[in-house]
């Protein structure tokens, strides 16, 4: 009876106390205590499907409908509990986590087969020189997913990661600032990101031309800026960066622990729920009152800030001013984000398979050494890979769609 004025609602309850007095059972499902109290002799309160008190006589009054629903401690079944493992197995497949689960089986077949045809693989430097590698594909490719996820996407992350390389080589060295140096890497990876999403959002522009503009901006600023590699980095950053555990660098932790923290946030806070529901339907989105415009302008400004800590890693990495090496970094960013799983046109996507994809990109980057190939297979098996990956995500979600 909600939504039912007073006037009707006494009408309502007439008839339902007639059809009771002449024999008729009535069953009622209502969440009202008082309307429950003063129409029903019996009371069922149920919670997730499961049956939790049942009041009558004098136990039946509203305070205690109210107690029962409020100390409740039922914890509701889950549906894939009911069906076979076959039918548990397909829909855990379908769903953000499963890529990560595939690519790091990926990552320990291709690591057993290059450590039986070259033992030096699973020495301590070249372990330590891939997961240091990794932890710069984790944080660019998260980067890139946060964007992707609000429907957008960011060609400029690799200008802006080589950009903020070229401003820390003019402060970040021996006699100069760190601190502003810091700073102003900061500043400017949020300024680019705020200007790319002001510009999508506010002007409804396509995300890839205003982001393409953005990078050609950068590679022409950083090249006049340093039209040849000079600045060297201050050892006090690079010691730092290159600190390790055994044979783990400490970096490649913190970048799985950064992308662990993305995946809570997607998951638990407000911003990851908005941000998923804008990338699934944006007209739905709106509707509930989510703010889409601004919900895409954070997601830019937020991949722009997380380009900023992989800048440090990349600059510790070459020691110098150089912005070349980074601007590769935007189609490794893309192909971390399409191996982990991610629907390119938003709302799917996990920082778990962001992981598991940048340690396998790490990876297969460093298989042509080992096995004697070309460096041509660096460019190839990357490319076939993410063909593969796509290929199968894709038949995935449409039988699911089905």
């Amino acid at each position: 009876t909600q939504g039912v004025d007073a006037g009707a609602r006494v009408d309502i309850y007439q008839i339902i106390r007639g059809a009771a007095d002449n024999g008729a059972a009535v069953v009622i499902l209502s969440s009202d205590g008082v309307e429950l109290e003063g129409l029903c002799d019996r009371v069922f309160i149920m919670s997730r499907g499961v049956i939790i008190a049942e009041l009558e006589g004098k136990k039946l009054t509203e305070a205690e409908i109210t107690r029962a629903e409020l100390t409740s401690t039922t914890v509701r079944k889950r549906a894939d509990e009911l069906r076979s493992r076959s039918t548990r197995f397909r829909n855990w497949m379908r769903g953000d986590t499963s890529p990560a689960a595939v690519l790091g089986v990926l990552v320990l077949v291709i690591a057993g087969l290059v450590g039986a045809t070259n033992g030096s693989y699973f020495s301590p430097f070249s372990l330590n020189t891939i997961l240091f590698t990794a932890s710069m594909f984790i944080l660019i490719g998260a980067a890139q997913q946060v964007v992707v996820l609000g429907s957008g996407f960011d060609l400029s992350v690799g200008p802006l990661l080589s950009f903020l390389v070229v401003i820390a080589s003019f402060f970040v060295i021996d006699g100069g600032n760190i601190f502003i140096g810091i700073g102003l890497m900061i500043v400017a990876a949020l300024a680019v990101g705020f200007v790319n999403g002001y510009l999508t959002t506010k002007f409804d522009l396509n995300p890839v031309v205003v982001t393409l503009a953005i990078a050609l901006a950068l590679q022409g600023t950083l090249f006049t800026m340093r039209t040849v590699p000079g600045g060297i980095i201050t050892p006090i950053i690079t010691d730092a960066i290159f600190a390790k555990a055994g044979f783990i660098p400490i970096i490649t932790i913190v970048a799985v622990i950064i992308a662990l923290l993305m995946e809570w946030g997607l998951r638990r806070s407000r911003f990851g729920v908005e941000l998923r529901a804008v990338g699934s339907r944006i007209d739905a989105a709106e509707r509930q009152g989510i703010k889409v415009k601004k919900v895409q302008l954070i997601s830019y400004v937020l991949t722009s800030f997380i380009v900023m800590p992989t800048a440090v890693i990349l600059m510790s990495q070459i020691g110098i001013g150089d912005g070349r090496p980074g601007l590769s970094f935007t189609l490794t960013s893309v192909t971390v984000v399409v191996l982990a799983g991610a629907s390119i046109f938003g709302g799917r996507g996990s920082f778990i398979g962001i992981i598991a994809a940048g340690f396998l990109v790490a990876q297969i980057l460093s298989v042509p050494t080992f096995l004697g190939l070309s460096g041509a297979w660096g460019y190839w098996l990357p490319g076939i890979i993410t063909v593969g990956a796509a290929i199968l995500y894709a038949q995935i979600r449409r039988v699911r769609r089905k």
